[in-house]
């Protein structure tokens, strides 16, 4: 489910937004100083996989009337998400621009349904994008990470990324409870 995600954002973003974007390796396009590769305006790189534990659901099991199937719990995860403006051309007041455009899209529309976004996978049930405020340090260690360049970004965190099989193993329902004091 991780790229149908990250996916959706970036053709919502270019069709709504009207942002020329892509999905890539920004460490990748940093270092390739031709340009190669490179067909948009703002590059959407993952930089982060959380596991949200809080939305675990402890139970191992599901109920398939009549029998009890156990599998492991849906792991929910939080992606990172930089967004860089790339542009080769155009000087640095058109990044600026690119930037303020993905801003101000994620301010009128952070939130990821079946009923506002047609496209969005179906199980994916809803996305929800936050910015994240970087301080000079963090920005620091990312760009180091990266390669060193610094490009003008915007980092927002995606959350309610799902991931659940429903491979599982059947088992007897429970009839009888007992017990012992």
């Amino acid at each position: 489910m991780i790229f149908p995600a990250v996916d959706i954002i970036r053709q919502e973003l270019t069709v709504i937004g009207g942002v020329n974007t892509d999905l890539g390796n920004i460490s990748e396009i940093i270092n390739d100083s031709t340009g190669s590769g490179v067909n948009a305006d703002v590059v959407i790189s993952l930089i982060n996989i959380e596991e949200n534990r809080i939305s675990r659901d402890p139970s191992h099991f599901i109920r398939k009337d009549p029998a009890i199937i156990f599998k492991n719990p849906a792991i929910h995860l939080n992606l990172t998400l930089l967004f860089t403006s790339v542009r080769r051309t155009g000087g640095y007041g058109l990044s600026l621009q690119d930037l303020q455009n993905v801003i101000s899209f994620f301010q009128r529309k952070y939130v990821f349904d079946h009923t506002n976004t047609p496209g969005l996978h179906v199980n994916i049930e809803k996305l929800v994008l936050d910015m994240v405020s970087l301080n000079l340090q963090q920005l620091h260690e990312i760009w180091s990470v990266l390669g060193g360049r610094y490009f003008p970004s915007v980092v927002y965190k995606m959350r309610m990324v799902t991931i659940d099989t429903l491979v599982g193993q059947e088992g007897p329902p429970v009839k009888e409870v007992m017990l012992n004091f």
